[in-house]
């Protein structure tokens, strides 16, 4: 069986491999634990911060299996019940290792090498234990053995931490996730289903943050909504406003999370439109319009530039055809460019606030690594602070996805890193016929997001996640 043929949905019903009797009591019993987290969060201390992103990574990899489970007695192949269970154990043995302290790293005169090795192969088979194996691996094995190169500078450096240590056990959660992202959910999920989640997820965020421009600061249950201290004048409007922030810490969070809402609901809108189900239409323009106001209000501008782009790339292909998809996007990263250049040479009239200052300082990090295999789990901001050439900006992340994976796992990660994000899109326009191409766009919007932030998919920010699961669509989603 292809890939694409993999992806394509059953018109029938399969027998449910388990008695019907026992279906209820089951998914009974898997729903209890993330109730359980709930409960946990709904008695915390009303304080926004408290909800961090290891909170919504921790509340998101607790459902990934519960609906995974409910989604497999839907579904022909029986065997995705046996994958499904394999990530809710590895679920359950990951947080039994992190609860296990000195334990799940030992001492370095305790076998830790060997320790950590068991756990790197065991993480790396995991994802790509699924339906075709053989299939899957040849065709996607450039990408496999990238992901295996970033997973293992990783764990090479996890071996020369100390026992017990808060950075390696930041890697056996992340690691978790990354491998999830990339090669579990996007070859058992649907495209659309993604979408209407991240669509919908992202419309909660923003419908909750802006009516804080009209009560002000206001709580639900233990959320609470903010607005940024700093303001903007708003481009067209001429009026000043508060950062959009909603339940989140820093208004750039929303805005990447509300571009990339609204990108997916402008491919839920066009894709309806296109099958001529016109029903869902209007409920995914509502959520591109939201999620556009959220986006706007956020004044997050790498979100503003990285949804110009994607959804040029989209729209090209509504308009005219595959083939315009792959010049669209060769020229758009040709502008892209040339508005970089504008902005170094202060030609475009955009305050790049310090950030070329802190990219030359994460370059000098980089070229001055204690090896090719980079600094490991650090402080950015401490590393390249010594190589920033202005002091005023001495003590900032680099703002620059590449360049934190660079300084996080050197050359070979870093190069390794590239093969998954823009090695992905360069196959996606040689391959033009058969790529997913909203995905395709959506990946090339990430990828200049990708420009301004420092979230790297190996992380645990909303973006990391996001991010990762578009690229994994992008890699996975190919058809015949």
């Amino acid at each position: 069986m292809t890939l694409g043929e993999q992806r394509t949905p059953s018109t029938t019903l399969p027998v449910n491999p388990f008695r019907r009797e026992l279906l209820p009591l089951v998914l009974v019993q898997l729903f209890l634990v993330p109730l359980l987290f709930a409960d946990v969060l709904l008695r915390a201390t009303n304080r926004p911060e408290w909800v961090s992103a290891f909170h919504l990574n921790l509340l998101y990899v607790l459902f990934a299996p519960v609906l995974l489970f409910a989604y497999a007695y839907y579904r022909p192949d029986r065997n995705l019940w046996l994958h499904v269970a394999q990530l809710a154990i590895l679920i359950l043995l990951t947080f039994a290792l992190l609860r296990q302290e000195y334990k799940y790293i030992p001492p370095a005169d305790e076998g830790r090498t060997i320790h950590v090795a068991i756990l790197y192969l065991y993480y790396l088979a995991y994802p790509l234990l699924g339906y075709d194996l053989v299939s899957f691996f040849r065709e996607r094995a450039v990408y496999i053995a990238a992901y295996a190169t970033v997973l293992g500078v990783y764990f090479f450096h996890v071996d020369g931490m100390a026992a017990g240590s808060g950075k390696a056990r930041f890697v056996v959660m992340v690691a978790l996730i990354f491998g999830m992202n990339l090669f579990f959910i996007p070859r058992h999920v649907s495209r659309d289903v993604f979408l209407w989640a991240l669509s919908l997820a992202a419309t909660f965020a923003v419908g909750l943050g802006l009516p804080a421009y009209l009560f002000g600061e206001y709580q639900v249950s233990w959320l609470q909504m903010r607005l940024f201290a700093a303001e903007f004048t708003a481009p067209l409007l001429g009026v000043k406003l508060h950062y959009l922030q909603s339940i989140f810490a820093n208004p750039n969070t929303l805005g990447g999370l509300a571009f990339a809402g609204a990108f997916a609901a402008l491919v839920l809108a066009g894709e309806a439109a296109r099958r001529r189900s016109f029903a869902v239409v209007p409920i995914a323009g509502a959520m591109f319009l939201l999620n556009g106001i959220g986006v706007y209000a956020s004044y997050s501008r790498a979100s503003w530039l990285a949804l110009a782009l994607a959804s040029t790339v989209y729209a090209s292909y509504l308009a005219f055809d595959r083939r315009t998809v792959a010049y669209a996007t060769v020229a758009l990263g040709a502008l892209t460019v040339l508005f970089f250049a504008g902005m170094f040479l202060s030609v475009v009239p955009i305050d790049p606030h310090g950030r070329f200052a802190l990219w030359r300082g994460g370059l000098g990090a980089v070229l001055h690594a204690p090896s090719p295999f980079g600094y490991g789990v650090v402080a950015e901001d401490q590393v390249i602070a010594p190589f920033v050439p202005d002091a005023n900006f001495r003590g900032y992340s680099p703002h620059n996805s590449y360049m934190v994976i660079f300084l996080n796992t050197g050359i070979v990660g870093g190069l390794a890193y590239l093969v998954l994000t823009l090695g992905s899109i360069a196959e996606g326009l040689f391959r033009y016929e058969t790529v997913d191409v909203p995905m395709l766009g959506f990946a090339v919007g990430f990828s200049v997001h990708h420009l301004f932030e420092a979230y790297t998919m190996f992380n645990i920010a909303v973006a990391s996640v996001v991010s990762a699961l578009v690229f994994g669509y992008l890699i996975c989603g190919y058809r015949r």
